[in-house]
């Protein structure tokens, strides 16, 4: 697992007051401009020939997929106020420099890398500060390490960590990163996405082999995804590190979208089938109370998870 290096300030600051992705996808795009535009003074009092033109016409563009997943080219250009031609030639060149992607149906939408830019912005800001009673609960009951986890471009980033006090454990701490398809966190995660933004995301996962348990193909990996879906809870079974079992749950939001995950993590001797139940069910409980916190109601999973 590799070591997140540390974000600028105002990265910083823009995640953890990000409610949605789209939230702070447009602030960061808002951010960008003004930092473009505006000196110490107001952007009026600022000379005219200060200004660059195409990085502005670029927000514009950016800027209307605040709240949209993908967008044609005639809508982007209609909403921007700007030939086809002009619009053309930003996606282009977004497209490119791996910003932009566009779909078999000539659909563009923002892609991973352009997320990584501002980080996890997807995270409401108390999400911590509320899930940690409820972490320590879990941590007080089953003594082994408990993480909460968050999708970031295509892998998962831990943002707190509660370290059983066994001696031997599985160690971990808030930063590092791992991948989605070998660990219970990130199964939980993806198993909260729109199918449409699945599949995407599957597709480009490297489906790297770490133990003999490791699933590494696409065919088998859909299928537990649809068993994590229908159980609500997902389980790495040394799959990302021989003799290590993990459980995790989701934790949605107010819109009904995946945010953030829960996971118990420790040794298979402690962590073994058998308390697979109780452990879940714990893991379960905790992560809904957490959502209906966060403004969850179960009617609307099922029109988030369809793209809706």
């Amino acid at each position: 697992m590799s070591i997140v290096k540390p974000l600028p300030a105002y990265l910083y600051n823009l995640v953890l007051y990000s409610r949605t992705r789209w939230s702070g996808f447009v602030k960061f795009v808002l951010y960008t401009r003004s930092s473009i535009l505006q000196t110490e003074g107001s952007c009026r009092a600022m000379p005219a020939n200060n200004r660059i033109a195409v990085i502005e016409r670029t927000m514009h563009v950016l800027e209307n997929f605040r709240g949209e997943r993908e967008l044609t080219l005639a809508t982007l250009a209609a909403r921007s106020k700007m030939v086809k031609s002009s619009v053309y030639r930003i996606l282009f060149t977004l497209e490119r420099l791996g910003y932009i992607e566009k779909n078999r149906d000539g659909r563009y939408s923002i892609t991973s890398r352009f997320s990584r830019l501002v980080g996890p912005a997807s995270i409401p800001s108390d999400l911590p500060t509320l899930a940690q009673p409820f972490m320590l609960e879990l941590l007080r009951k089953f003594q082994e390490t408990v993480n909460l986890g968050v999708l970031d471009g295509d892998e998962v980033l831990y943002i707190r960590v509660l370290e059983s006090p066994h001696t031997f454990r599985l160690a971990a701490h808030a930063g590092i990163r791992s991948p989605l398809h070998s660990t219970a966190l990130g199964k939980a995660l993806l198993g909260t996405l729109p199918d449409s933004e699945l599949q995407k995301t599957v597709r480009r996962c490297d489906f790297r082999r770490f133990t003999r348990s490791t699933i590494c193909e696409v065919a088998p990996f859909m299928r537990e995804l649809v068993r994590v879906r229908r159980r609500g809870y997902s389980v790495d079974n040394m799959e990302d590190s021989e003799g290590a079992r993990c459980l995790a749950a989701p934790i949605f939001d107010g819109d009904g979208r995946g945010v953030a995950a829960i996971s118990i993590s420790g040794p298979v001797s402690r962590v073994h089938r058998a308390r697979d139940p109780e452990i879940a069910e714990s893991l379960m409980a905790a992560c809904k109370r957490i959502s209906q916190l966060l403004g969850y109601s179960t009617e609307r999973t099922s029109v988030a998870r369809s793209g809706a």
